[in-house]
């Protein structure tokens, strides 16, 4: 006895539509800017918290993320014909989501220039304070150029060494 074949009048499962290469491109396009967005969002809420441990452990991520949308960009700019041929549905997605992604990247971009503007000028706060100390220490101020006694006004210089013997 032999087994028995399916007959071909039964209906086969449905196949996945495939997108085409260019469909599948703009849709890698889009998650890559969705995750990337997110990541964005997430990095300069915790830059408004001041959570440094948590920042310093999206770096690598963010490094991923960066590099997976840059692909992403340069993979589907080499194919135009197929960006073009993109159903207009799918073009307008890409289109407010490009538009979102520009303002969520602007604004973390902007948070993270404040932050490093603060962390500057904390820097500089403290190497001042410190050149400050040191010059008190030994005596003289460097001022405008000149080398005047710490504590020094407004009088005029006086010599830093004097010749006794004439």
């Amino acid at each position: 006895m032999t087994p028995a074949m399916p007959s071909s009048d039964a209906p086969s499962p449905p196949s996945p539509v495939l997108a085409s290469p260019a469909e599948a491109r703009a849709l890698s396009l889009i998650a890559a800017m969705e995750r990337l967005m997110a990541l964005y969002q997430e990095e300069t809420a915790l830059l408004k918290k001041r959570d440094i441990k948590a920042m310093l452990a999206l770096v690598e991520r963010k490094h991923l993320l960066t590099k997976s949308y840059e692909d992403a960009v340069r993979v589907i700019s080499l194919d135009m014909a197929g960006l073009r041929a993109l159903d207009p549905d799918l073009k307008a997605r890409m289109k407010s989501l490009a538009e979102l992604f520009h303002k969520e990247s602007m604004e973390n971009a902007t948070t993270l220039r404040a932050a490093a503007a603060v962390a500057q000028s904390v820097v500089n706060i403290m190497v001042n304070t410190i050149n400050k100390q040191r010059n008190q220490e030994q005596g003289y101020v460097a001022k405008h150029g000149a080398a005047r006694p710490a504590g020094y006004r407004r009088a005029g210089i006086p010599p830093l060494a004097v010749n006794q013997c004439l």
